[in-house]
């Protein structure tokens, strides 16, 4: 309650200093020959590392597009700000963004949940479309028309994961725990799975607070060695999820760990090795290593302009998704582009086939929710991939 307070009172002080001068139809961004669009991304905060692997994916996709002449005519110009993860970070970026730099959009929008959420008020106010940091329900249900979703919803991937555990593995009455940082993203998981918890008619058997970067999570670990559970679920990202694992492994957690999105990583496997051994996970992204056509696609224009550079993780297929979805939009929009025009042109973005790099994806005027489809994955320790154990799987209702 104190953070969201906190972030009302940063929101209402920016709605108070930040000058409204922007009319929605404003051929702002744009110019006979360029389009440029704004990024708030973490370079220097806590996800940093996750945020550098992700704009690389973005920029080496927009690079790739102006060097086959841009869209309509125009070449794309990427301004991406430094949030710092924190809210901050992201009033003071955007306001630079939008003010300053006079972008047509954000994308992405803002490097986190909690400060997300503190900007898109901003940007409605503003007319900003945004392809924003969150995947909560509630700011996708109704629809607000600036507010689009290039990420998987952590509610979705929890639904799979139990689902996965209760049918595919059979266990009618696991004992299941959760582990999440305590910032707005974590406790989205673990709302998420409080929910499936009693829909399934089961307790969970902890749930316990882990750092948001690299930290000790030995006394988590021994308080859950105690209780037993069968499963972990890890709410994650990688240098916290390997923290987790390998004081897991040195503590002797002997369980299932089930890691969501940015967790379920090679680079987890890569950096925690044998921990990551009982690891399952889920991801919406496919992996550098698959054949499909998208895949392929991205390989080769990768190797392009970074030769000898080795292979990427699934947070830079997301940069690079983040892209794709952005110039999609600018395609079906046409020539005349403005804010308002570019908002129907991500709405007219449908049934659209990624080629593997995460499932079918569409947009509409009464649906901003872009992905739809993950797989649930294990690891191969010895190879240090992960391996699909399932096709791509929706969420049930």
């Amino acid at each position: 309650m104190k953070q969201r307070g906190n972030i009302i009172l940063v929101v209402l002080i920016c709605l108070i200093i930040i000058p409204v001068h922007l009319s929605a139809g404003e051929n702002i961004g744009v110019t006979t020959d360029t389009v440029k669009i704004g990024g708030l991304v973490d370079f220097t905060g806590p996800l940093s590392s996750t945020y550098q692997t992700l704009i690389e994916g973005l920029r080496i996709y927009i690079r790739h597009v102006n060097d086959q002449g841009g869209i309509h005519g125009r070449k794309i110009k990427h301004v991406a700000e430094d949030d710092r993860y924190s809210i901050p970070g992201a009033m003071s970026g955007f306001k630079k963004l939008i003010f300053r730099d006079k972008v047509l959009a954000l994308a992405p929008g803002a490097s986190g949940l909690g400060h997300t959420h503190a900007i898109i008020p901003l940007a409605e106010k503003n007319k900003i479309p945004l392809l924003a940091a969150t995947n909560e329900y509630k700011y996708y249900n109704p629809v607000r028309r600036y507010v689009f979703a290039p990420l998987p919803f952590y509610e979705d991937q929890v639904k799979i994961i139990f689902k996965y555990i209760m049918e595919d593995m059979g266990d009618k009455d696991p004992k299941i725990a959760v582990a999440y940082p305590d910032v707005a993203s974590g406790k989205v998981t673990l709302e998420a799975s409080r929910k499936q918890a009693k829909k399934h008619g089961i307790k969970l058997v902890e749930e316990t607070v882990i750092p948001i970067m690299v930290g000790d999570c030995f006394s988590q670990v021994i308080g859950l060695k105690r209780l037993k559970p069968e499963y972990v679920i890890v709410h994650g990202y990688v240098a916290n999820t390997v923290s987790f694992l390998k004081d897991a492994q040195r503590g002797g957690l002997h369980c299932k760990f089930f890691v969501v999105q940015y967790g379920c990583s090679e680079e987890t496997v890569r950096i925690a090795k044998k921990a990551t051994k009982k690891m399952m996970g889920v991801n919406c992204f496919g992996s550098w290593h698959n054949d499909s056509p998208g895949m392929v696609k991205l390989r080769e224009i990768t190797l392009k302009y970074a030769p000898n550079s080795g292979s990427r993780t699934r947070n830079y297929m997301q940069g690079w998704f983040v892209a794709l979805m952005t110039c999609l939009g600018l395609e079906r929009t046409g020539r005349d582009l403005t804010r308002e025009s570019f908002v129907d042109g991500l709405e007219k973005i449908r049934d659209y086939d990624t080629g593997g790099i995460c499932g079918v994806i569409s947009y509409g005027p009464a649906d901003h929710k872009s992905i739809e489809e993950h797989r649930m994955y294990k690891v191969d320790v010895e190879k240090e991939v992960l391996v699909p154990l399932t096709g791509w799987r929706r969420a049930e209702e």
